[in-house]
């Protein structure tokens, strides 16, 4: 750049060739080293005499009413989409006015479109009940459905309600047992009524289903009769309790881990029934498994021996069928136990 440069009263100003009042180019904004703020805005020798936007641009137009034209024009359709949007807003406000929703407008918060099938007001819709009536497989007031109970019913392996016979049979038996071992004092330390133990669990009113019942009311005092059974006795004493409680509650073996079933589901069915069948040939190997080999297992023989006097039949009958060709069933049973084990069952 080239030229030459000037300072005035308001500031220094840069100018090249185009723009020096001095140069021969005779600028058409005649500027000279002594040019002022009047000489700059006003007088009748300048080009910017009458308005500050003449001849910059080019033409005499007042750009800035233009601009507030512009703003306002702005300002307008900012208002106007405001009110649409206020009009919008209290359209849908009067559409949603109560709970209810109206047969084919969308729920404003769910966004889901009821049916045509949904009912206004209090009546149900779909498969839903209608005040206390039932639908489909719902039931209506204190009625059950599945294994829901009402009362003192129980649900799932509680047994069926008992009369008052059993309920007396239950309680007393799981007394008994408390009064033979927690309760029970026998010398400085106290101890365990064996006998009376033994007595409680083979009575043979004591069926399945009102074992439950020994057992749930054990319970409620804060016992378990198989944990009574292995903390309170031992040796054979514990093999035959520990058999009549697997024969009617069913469980584990406590050496082997053997899982055994409660016969309850088989006392009462039909022995020519291939279930009834199955069941007694499962108790045939068991007998058969605890026997051989280089020890017993006395307390899955004591299972097979607690079995009631009908179904231990079947299994002794099927034993010498398939294995008493040498040894009979109960002649077998008896060499392979001793002391109180062969007392109970052998005696």
């Amino acid at each position: 750049m080239s030229g030459n440069y000037s300072i005035t009263s308001f500031g220094q100003y840069w100018k090249d060739d185009n723009y020096n009042a001095g140069s021969n180019n005779s600028s058409a904004y005649g500027m000279s080293d002594s040019s002022t703020e009047a000489s700059i805005f006003g007088g009748d020798t300048q080009a910017y005499a009458s308005n500050p936007y003449e001849n910059v641009f080019g033409t005499d137009v007042d750009y800035s009413s233009q601009y507030d034209s512009i703003i306002d024009s702005f300002h307008k359709q900012l208002d106007d989409i405001r009110a649409a949007q206020a009009e919008e807003e209290a359209q849908a406000d009067d559409d949603n006015d109560g709970d209810d929703t109206t047969v084919g407008e969308s729920d404003p918060e769910t966004g889901t479109e009821p049916s045509d099938t949904e009912p206004s007001g209090d009546e149900p819709a779909g498969d839903e009940p209608a005040g206390d009536e039932p639908a489909g497989d719902e039931p209506a007031g204190d009625e059950p459905t599945g294994d829901e109970t009402t009362g003192d019913e129980p649900t799932g392996d509680e047994p069926a309600a008992y009369t008052d016979e059993e309920l007396s049979l239950i309680y007393n038996t799981a007394q008994d047992i408390l009064d033979a071992t927690v309760r029970y004092e026998s010398g400085l330390f106290g101890g365990t009524d064996e006998e009376a133990f033994i007595e409680a669990l083979s009575n043979e009113k004591l069926t399945p289903e009102l074992m439950q019942g020994v057992q749930a009311q054990l319970q409620a005092e804060g016992h378990d009769l198989f944990d009574l059974i292995r903390s309170e006795t031992s040796g054979g004493t514990e093999d035959i309790l520990e058999g009549y409680a697997l024969a009617k509650l069913g469980g584990e073996s406590k050496e082997s881990g053997t899982k055994l079933e409660s016969y309850g589901p088989y006392q009462d069915m039909d022995k020519s029934s291939v279930e009834y069948q199955n069941y007694i040939r499962k108790c045939v190997s068991l007998f058969k498994t605890a026997v051989n080999g280089a020890g017993t297992d006395e307390k899955v023989l004591a299972y097979v021996m607690s079995l009631p006097d009908d179904i231990r039949a079947d299994v002794e009958a099927q034993y010498n069928e398939k294995y008493g060709k040498d040894t009979k069933f109960m002649d077998r049973g008896k060499k392979e136990v001793s002391g109180v084990l062969k007392d109970e069952y052998w005696s």
